[in-house]
């Protein structure tokens, strides 16, 4: 299982790439990239960021009710 940092590190990585893509995404919308030019990768960066972002809302949700049973 991977620690809370390990997630963490790996959404900051996913945002860092979607943040190097946004200037395609702008030229997409503006018709200045063609559907097979531009990149379809940052729906699933997103993908990836918000099931990594579940699975944090999980895990605190679990320590919090170990820590509650003790």
């Amino acid at each position: 299982m991977r620690t809370r940092e390990e997630m963490e590190a790996e959404i900051r990585g996913l945002q860092q790439l979607l943040a190097a893509t946004d200037y395609k995404a702008l030229k997409h919308a503006d018709g200045a990239l063609t559907d097979e030019e531009y990149e379809p990768t940052r729906a699933e960066y997103r993908k990836q960021i918000n099931d990594l972002q579940a699975a944090i809302e999980t895990l605190e949700t679990t320590e919090g009710q170990v820590v509650d049973n003790e």
